[in-house]
C-alpha cells in the first residue's frame, strides 16, 4: 500500500487541480458574459414600412411628372449597439420595395426595340412606370431610448443597395408590356428618418438614373430622372 501512495496521492492532487481550472474557467466565463450583457445594454431588433410620395428630379425639356407616383418598401433591421447606454446602433437588414411612377416619358415598341419620347404639347399623358426592389438597408441610428422605454425620439441616417427587377410600362392608350433590360438593375440610395415614436418622416434620395444610360430618346437626348422620396416610415417590433 505505502508503495503506491506516493502515486495515487499524485493521481488525487492531479484530478482536484483540473477541477480548480475546470471551476475558474466557468466563473470566468460567467463573469465574461455578465460584462458582454452589460455593455449591448438593449436592441431594437425592429421591422420597419415606409410608404412615399416619389418625386422625379431630371432636366429634361417638357417632362411632366403629372400623376400619384409612389413607393413602399417594408423589411426587417438587425440592431447592433455602438455604445453601453444602447442610443447609439447601426443596423442591418433585408427589405423589398415596390416603386410607382407616372409621368409624360413615351416608350413604343417597334420591331422588338424601345423606342422613347416626350410629346411637346400632350402634358395630359400619364404613362406609369412600375418595379420591384430586393433591399439591403444599413442604418446609423441616435436615439434617446431606454431597456424600458419604448416611445423616444429617432434621428437615423440610411442607406439602402436596391436589386430592381420586374419593370413594367402601362402608356395612358393601350395594354402595358415589360421593359427588359430597361432600368438601372442596381440602385443606390441615400436617406435620413426622423422622429417621435412610431411615426418618423423619411427623406431618400436615389443616386443612379431609373433608366439605363444608354437609352436616347428620339431627339437624342438621355432620358435621365432621379427618384426622391417623401414619406412616413413607421418601425415596430
Amino acid at each position: 500500500m505505502l508503495f503506491f501512495y506516493p502515486k495515487t496521492a499524485k493521481l488525487y492532487l492531479s484530478g482536484v487541480k483540473h477541477r480548480y481550472i475546470l471551476l475558474i474557467l466557468l466563473f470566468g466565463v460567467q463573469a465574461f458574459a455578465q460584462q458582454a450583457k452589460d455593455s449591448l445594454a438593449y436592441r431594437e431588433d425592429q421591422f420597419y414600412l415606409d410608404v412615399n410620395l416619389l418625386l422625379q428630379g431630371n432636366d429634361l425639356d417638357n417632362f411632366r411628372q403629372n400623376g400619384f407616383s409612389r413607393s413602399l418598401h417594408l423589411g426587417f433591421l438587425r440592431d447592433i449597439s455602438l455604445n453601453k447606454k444602447g442610443n447609439r446602433a447601426l443596423a442591418l437588414g433585408l427589405g423589398y420595395g415596390y416603386q410607382r411612377l407616372v409621368n409624360t416619358l413615351d416608350i413604343d415598341q417597334e420591331e422588338g426595340e424601345y423606342v422613347y419620347s416626350i410629346p411637346d404639347n400632350i402634358r395630359t399623358l400619364r404613362n406609369v412606370f412600375s418595379y420591384h426592389q430586393l433591399q439591403l438597408p444599413v442604418e446609423l441610428r441616435w436615439r434617446t431610448s431606454t431597456a424600458t422605454d419604448y416611445d423616444f425620439w429617432r434621428v437615423y441616417l440610411s442607406y439602402r443597395l436596391s436589386y430592381q427587377f420586374a419593370a413594367r410600362y402601362q402608356p395612358f392608350f393601350g395594354p402595358d408590356f415589360r421593359l427588359v433590360d430597361q432600368i438601372t438593375p442596381w440602385q443606390h440610395s441615400f436617406g435620413i428618418a426622423m422622429g417621435y415614436g412610431s411615426w418618423n418622416l423619411r427623406f431618400a434620395y436615389e443616386i443612379q438614373p431609373l433608366l439605363n444610360q444608354d437609352i436616347q430618346l428620339e431627339t437624342g437626348a438621355t432620358p435621365r430622372f432621379y427618384p426622391i422620396h417623401l414619406g412616413l416610415i413607421f418601425y415596430f417590433l
